[in-house]
């Protein structure tokens, strides 16, 4: 339960902060405003803190309280991140997998796609994170792995976000397979050509996104009558 109730405030966070609420720099509540305002015990929330931390979101000042860092990463710096690392672990997951690992990535593909078919976005997003921490731990390489484990909370906000996007639940349905057998026949630089263009169309879904949302938002600010300025009423002319 206590874990449940940290990870509902590290989402909460994450949300204010990727949806403008809070901004680099900006201080948060004290451990125990944000414990009183969530409900939550003392060491649920540092629990929290921490797995921020860890993403690189915040940072704690000794006696100064909790602060968001100064350089907050945009959406598209952490799919460039993710992809880079990504593709290095894949890579090495096709030269040091063992074939145990291949069966249970494979099982994680096919679950995928089973969730896919139901159209039971959860599942399936649970599953697309447990596929990329499983080729981090098959690259045998420590750092890599702990990278992806430390942002695991993270990658998982972000994913669900991204499976909202028109198109990208068919892309990492058709992907996934695609870089599970590369591995599989250790055709690493296969591996990190699927990878690399898998995490570009989820770039390319954002943008398309972000544009969109943009144009919206001008439609709208055009639709507002001039500050000072009412709006005309309309004639009407007696036949």
């Amino acid at each position: 339960m206590a874990k449940k109730v940290r990870d509902s405030l590290v989402r909460t966070i994450l949300d204010q902060i990727f949806q403008g609420n809070l901004h680099a720099g900006e201080r948060l509540p004290s451990i125990e405003e944000l414990g009183r305002r969530h409900r939550m015990s003392v060491v649920s929330v540092r629990e929290a803190i921490q797995k921020l931390s860890l993403m690189g979101l915040v940072h704690v000042r000794q006696g100064g309280g909790t602060f968001l860092d100064e350089h907050i990463p945009t959406m598209i710096e952490i799919l460039d991140a993710r992809k880079y690392v990504e593709m290095a672990t894949c890579l090495l997951a096709a030269r040091n997998a063992t074939e145990e690992e291949n069966r249970e990535l494979a099982e994680i593909v096919s679950g995928m796609r089973d969730d896919f078919l139901r159209d039971d976005s959860a599942p399936f997003t649970e599953k697309d994170l447990a596929f990329h921490l499983a080729i981090g731990r098959m690259s045998r390489n420590v750092l890599l792995t702990a990278f992806l484990v430390n942002i695991q909370d993270l990658l998982y906000y972000l994913q669900q976000r991204t499976h909202m996007l028109q198109g990208t639940l068919e892309d990492a349905n058709r992907y996934h397979p695609l870089i599970a057998e590369a591995i599989r026949k250790r055709d690493g630089s296969a591996a990190q050509v699927l990878m690399s263009e898998h995490i570009e169309a989820v770039k390319r879904a954002w943008g398309a996104y972000d544009r969109n949302k943009g144009n919206k938002e001008r439609q709208a600010a055009s639709r507002r009558p001039e500050p000072g300025r009412t709006k005309p009423k309309r004639r009407v002319i007696d036949p």
